[in-house]
């Protein structure tokens, strides 16, 4: 069992706002920044994907994929073309958030695979239906441990940051 104080420790969290006129265009407002600035979060599955492992536990709801550009810098961003993308699971006993997702990085073939998979957690909420801004919880090698981890953030839910006021750029 994953005591709170250590979850509490290796959270990161982040806000990512929907670029006006797209469906799954994100781009990073607030928060850190291990993610790529730019994300792609839909709704729905963008590649097929088998239906084994994790993918029978939970519904696939979605995905999310970025790309890290030259400027950025990230320890996910190991391997050209520095990819990053996982499927973003439901979990129906915790309808407040979207879902989970499990990193996968690219390889040193450029590719993601079983093995890409960096074990690293992240659980994505939205204040919205239409997931106009999404906040990101990131948990490092935590994957393992997703049943504490959404326990631990829905028993935080009240105490945990407010979305930061978001300025749009014009």
């Amino acid at each position: 069992m994953i005591e709170e104080r250590f979850i509490e420790a290796a959270m990161q969290e982040s806000w990512y706002q929907r670029k006006p006129g797209t469906s799954s265009s994100y781009y990073h407002k607030a928060g850190c920044r291990i993610l790529p600035n730019r994300l792609s979060i839909s709704r729905d599955e963008l590649s097929m994907v088998r239906k084994k492992g994790r993918n029978l536990l939970h519904p696939v709801i979605g995905q999310l994929i970025g790309q890290f550009t030259k400027n950025e810098e990230s320890p996910l961003k190991a391997n050209f073309p520095y990819v990053v993308r996982t499927q973003i699971w439901q979990i129906p006993e915790y309808p407040l958030f979207i879902g989970y997702g499990s990193i996968g990085i690219s390889n040193e073939e450029g590719k993601i695979d079983r093995g890409s998979d960096t074990g690293d957690l992240i659980i994505l909420e939205s204040e919205d239906q239409d997931w106009e801004r999404i906040q990101i919880f990131y948990f490092p090698a935590m994957v393992k441990g997703l049943e504490e981890v959404i326990t631990f953030l829905s028993n935080k839910k009240g105490q945990l940051c407010p979305a930061p006021k978001l300025v749009e750029n014009g």
